[in-house]
């Protein structure tokens, strides 16, 4: 249930994390292309909603008037001075520093990076089905499938892999928590934040072989990133690998 009143008007009071929304947001999406293409809200601090493709596609490539700094619609929301990195680099950077912070990560997900993390991940795979044992029913969702991009991301950036579950409290909490208050949704990124930094300052102190260390080094235009550029990376490396995976 989100923290506003139910919702009685989506043209000028929509929210995202609305009962009805988050049931089926179909119907509405469909109403408002017709009645009301840029619907609006003051909830979470005031927003537009686009609800037609070709609206959506030319402000995504209108970078002159739209930014993709502090896009997330919660209760705590980016602060826009956070530019140009943004909370989560490169997604929530704008041109031009965008192209820099993309090209940076392009070298650790080329094919003959991910090659090298195929023997220790069909490994673990194997691990995980032989622990099932001989069991008739198994649930490979909550078994088996949830624990192989967790345990492959904190492989890539060389993080503890017994921190999984700490893994998934975070992206559960970023993605599914926009809905909460907003001292509660603060401190959840405090955690995590607060986490990142230490494996940074970890890396800092003990390089190694990993991505996390790999951005430590790397530079862009002649300059070494900033510490808080890595966390942000690395965190929006985490959410994304483990979520949409």
């Amino acid at each position: 249930m989100g923290l506003h009143d139910p919702v009685t008007d989506w043209t000028a009071d929509f929210d995202h994390t609305d009962d009805a929304w988050v049931a089926d947001p179909f119907p509405i999406w469909e109403e408002l292309r017709e009645s009301c293409p840029f619907a609006r809200t003051e909830r979470y601090g005031g927003g537009w909603l686009p609800t037609r493709f070709e609206d959506v596609s030319a402000i995504a490539h209108d970078t002159e008037h739209f930014t993709s700094r502090s896009i997330v619609m919660s209760e705590h929301r980016p602060p826009m001075e956070m530019a140009p990195a943004g909370v989560a680099p490169p997604i929530s950077s704008d041109p031009p520093f965008h192209q820099g912070a993309r090209r940076l990560l392009l070298p650790a997900f080329a094919p003959q990076a991910i090659a090298k993390l195929e023997a220790s991940t069909r490994d673990f795979c194997e691990q995980l089905v032989a622990d099932m044992g001989d069991r008739d029913v198994v649930d490979g969702a909550v078994e088996y499938a949830q624990h192989i991009p967790v345990r492959v991301i904190a492989n890539m950036l060389g993080f503890p892999q017994e921190d999984a579950d700490t893994f998934r409290e975070f992206v559960h909490h970023t993605l599914e928590g926009v809905d909460l208050p907003e001292a509660e949704r603060a401190e959840g990124f405090q955690r995590l934040f607060g986490y990142l930094e230490d494996q940074v300052r970890d890396h800092i102190d003990h390089p190694r072989d990993d991505l996390t260390s790999y951005l430590l080094d790397a530079e862009m235009d002649g300059r070494p990133l900033a510490p808080e550029h890595v966390v942000r990376t690395i965190g929006l490396i985490l959410i994304a690998g483990i979520d949409t995976t």
